[in-house]
């Protein structure tokens, strides 16, 4: 059944204003009405100051609209009326708003002055400087550890390819992994994971994130069709961006990489202020013009202290695939420099590759379906620098543990500061791998590596300080063992052993 926009308005009528004896539309606090797949959204003009106590009015309007018939969810945000001369709306004061001075509906304030309630009080003044980091935010995802933001200054630098392969990168550390795309505008998740259909809400509001590659992900681009635009006031992109972040059910996550949209506007800043960020990873290319606006996004988390754990330059250099000529189409370089200008770590550079670039435009990112490509390797190199990074600003670091190889090369000894020790098989390391663990993330996907058991390790080589990879004797040596992912396997072992050899069996495999 199809949804008029005179039903809705005539539904949103039930409801009474801030004067309580008009309702919502005939006050005309209700605007920007969108109907996207059966999903309505609209957007009431409320006092600034009074926000906050007529939250129940927005749950009262998004409540009358939903019970429609035929409309499968709708989502009302509050928002105030732009202060004169300004050429956009401000957002009415929240616990998602960033502050600023609004004004109220010119029908709201006759309204109150019908209803004897005085005028408004003012907001904070122009320019006032944001709180400081923490203040007003909700509280922590239940269930979910660490929040990444992955940013860039401006559109057009590799960032949403960069956050799926870093989130493929950590997951084959064996973390649980998220991505909320917040890109309203230009959302690219669900086309790099291949992902499709609708997040469906089990409760009417909790909704249950798509999956792909393992990964639980949240985006705008499963609510509505690749090629149809939004065309939204920005406390409408705020409040939806909050729903998709903490009205989801994300379950147990080590942590979620939010994939930020471009710049470093309201939407950006609102996000760095009200999310309880772990820190921020700055994508840009080399050349100055990109840098420039990096050096911007890296200035607005610092100034609200989330900690910058560091900078990837994208498109580095590029190869020819047929001779074999190193170019440095956008120079090379650039971030490396700039990091060190700006006492931020460089994380790695990822080379200009038409392998990724394929991956990417079909879905099947390159991390996760060649995990032992050249390019994977930089991927989860990159990964595992950004988690050491986070869990020194999070004052979780684990400091490198002593590793003894046995004599003949069948196990290696862990000792970890905390007293931890540990004796791994060579061939659980090698079929437990992070690039063979990455592909494909369930059992029936998952590529189950068999006929190990004989299998040496022949060398150790150490990665900075968070991570070792380790030679075998069948010539691989790609993965990259974390600390923590070494921890994890000696803590989990039996249950991680015992898991592997139900996969063998269930597959028809072997050890050898």
């Amino acid at each position: 059944m199809s949804v008029t926009k005179d039903q809705i308005l005539s539904e949103l009528r039930r409801v009474k204003g801030p004067d309580l004896e008009s309702n919502i539309v005939d006050l005309g606090l209700v605007s920007e009405i969108l109907q996207r797949d059966d999903r309505v959204y609209f957007s009431i003009t409320v006092p600034a100051d009074k926000a906050e106590e007529l939250e129940p009015l927005r749950q009262a309007a998004q409540k009358v609209v939903s019970e429609i018939e035929g409309v499968a969810g709708a989502t009302a945000v509050l928002t105030a009326e732009a202060a004169p001369g300004s050429t956009r709306p401000a957002p009415a004061r929240s616990p998602m708003a960033t502050g600023g001075t609004v004004h109220e509906h010119p029908r709201v304030a006759e309204a109150r002055a019908r209803a004897g309630g005085g005028k408004p009080a003012a907001g904070p003044p122009p320019g006032a400087a944001p709180g400081p980091q923490g203040a007003g935010k909700p509280n922590n995802i239940p269930g979910v550890k660490h929040l990444i933001a992955v940013a860039s200054g401006k559109g057009g630098v590799g960032k949403s390819t960069t956050t799926v392969n870093l989130a493929l990168g950590l997951q084959a550390m064996g973390l649980k992994v998220g991505i909320l795309d917040a890109d309203i505008f230009g959302p690219s998740q669900p086309r790099l994971l291949g992902i499709t259909g609708r997040p469906e809400a089990a409760d009417g509001k909790i909704v249950n994130p798509l999956s792909g590659y393992g990964l639980k992900v949240m985006s705008m681009g499963f609510l509505v069709d690749e090629g149809t635009p939004i065309v939204w006031r920005g406390p409408m992109v705020v409040q939806a961006l909050h729903q998709m972040l903490f009205q989801v059910n994300w379950g147990e996550l080590d942590v979620i990489l939010i994939d930020m949209p471009p710049g470093t506007g309201d939407v950006q800043l609102t996000m760095a202020q009200q999310v309880p960020l772990s820190g921020a990873v700055i994508v840009s290319t080399p050349q100055d013009l990109a840098l420039i606006d990096a050096r911007k996004g890296l200035g607005m988390f610092q100034q609200v202290n989330v900690p910058v754990l560091g900078i990837v330059e994208n498109m580095s250099t590029f190869v020819c695939p047929k001779c074999g000529e190193e170019s440095h189409i956008f120079g090379h370089g650039g971030a490396r420099i700039e990091a060190q200008k700006l006492s931020v770590p460089f994380l790695g550079g990822v080379p200009l590759h038409i392998h990724i670039r394929e991956t990417s435009d079909t879905g099947q990112p390159v991390t996760a379906t060649a995990p032992d490509s050249p390019h994977a390797q930089i991927y989860r190199d990159i990964a595992a620098r950004v988690w050491s990074e986070m869990e020194i600003a999070a004052g979780n670091a684990v400091p490198p543990p002593q590793l003894d190889l046995s004599g003949d090369g069948t196990s290696l000894d862990v000792s970890f500061e905390d007293g931890a020790d540990f004796s791994l098989p060579a061939e659980m390391l090698r079929v437990m791998s992070p690039s063979a663990e990455v592909q494909g993330h369930s059992a029936d996907q998952r590529v189950t590596v068999a006929k190990k058991k004989n299998v040496k390790i022949t060398e150790l080589k150490p990665v900075g300080n968070y991570a070792v990879k380790i030679h075998f004797d069948d010539g691989h040596n790609t993965g990259l063992y974390a600390w923590s992912y070494l921890h994890k396997l000696g803590a989990e072992k039996d249950a991680l052993w015992a898991k592997y050899l139900s996969e063998l069996e269930a597959k028809g495999l072997d050890r050898g």
